[in-house]
């Protein structure tokens, strides 16, 4: 059976980009381009398509990062996955934002059996707040489960959380890997030294402050995807105060 020929959008942060699986071969383009998303991601996705020498009627699906991130940059990224599917009547699935920051290294620590692999993921949310989330990756169900769920809070709060979550986990050796422009908040506060001495975890840090839309194919392909129909994708913002009307419920308005 052939590998679905899949659409990736991420659009959440300073970073637009967009990545395409087809026949085995990935395709990529990526920019960091703040508030100019909404000019770059359509081009990216038709220079895509043109180097693989296919048509949008060829995708099977679209996936997107769901956030969070900047609110207008989700949704840009949520709203062009929506409106391609819907016109070529495909599924889409979302992913985290935040996981995307960890699981490309994640998924590669599958093979190293010696320690148990976490990835915390960390975006700046500005007014003196972040994005975060802790998962684990689980080997044996192939699956990136999250000890501490996508949320917003200030970065004294993220630490301490993430903190007690990893010292409440009873395995042997534990290394931690770190991502996203949130992480340098986080060090203000000592999360080397809280990590290493406190929670017993050796550290590992990327050089990734942006997710990348390539992630979305390689954690689809590692742990698999829930696909739903377009008109119910949602972004995932964290934030209460901003609100999200599926296709559904905007053409009633």
């Amino acid at each position: 059976m052939s590998e679905p020929t899949i659409l990736a959008i991420d659009t959440a942060t300073e970073n637009c980009s967009v990545a395409l699986s087809h026949n085995g071969k990935l395709y990529v383009r990526s920019e960091v381009a703040p508030q100019k998303h909404a000019n770059l991601v359509l081009p990216m996705i038709t220079a895509l398509l043109d180097e693989a020498r296919i048509k949008r009627q060829d995708l099977d699906c679209i996936g997107f990062g769901s956030g969070p991130g900047s609110f207008t940059g989700v949704r840009i990224g949520v709203s062009t996955a929506q409106a391609l599917a819907l016109g070529l009547d495909k599924q889409v699935f979302g992913v985290s934002d935040l996981k995307l920051l960890v699981g490309s290294e994640l998924i590669a620590a599958q093979e190293q059996q010696d320690y148990t692999a976490y990835g915390l993921g960390c975006i700046d949310a500005r007014m003196g707040e972040v994005y975060y989330a802790l998962y684990r990756l689980d080997r044996e169900t192939q699956q990136l489960p999250a000890l501490v769920s996508e949320r917003v809070g200030k970065p004294e709060q993220a630490l301490s959380e993430v903190m007690t979550a990893l010292q409440a986990e009873s395995v042997g050796a534990k290394q931690v890997i770190v991502a996203g422009t949130g992480i340098k908040l986080l060090d203000a506060l000592g999360l080397e030294e809280q990590l290493t001495s406190v929670a017993q975890c050796a550290l590992q840090r990327t050089e990734k402050l942006y997710p990348e839309a390539e992630a979305i194919l390689a954690v689809a392909s590692f742990a698999g995807m829930t696909l739903t129909d377009a008109s119910l994708a949602e972004p995932l913002y964290c934030r209460n105060e901003v609100t999200w009307k599926k296709v559904g419920e905007q053409q009633h308005q």
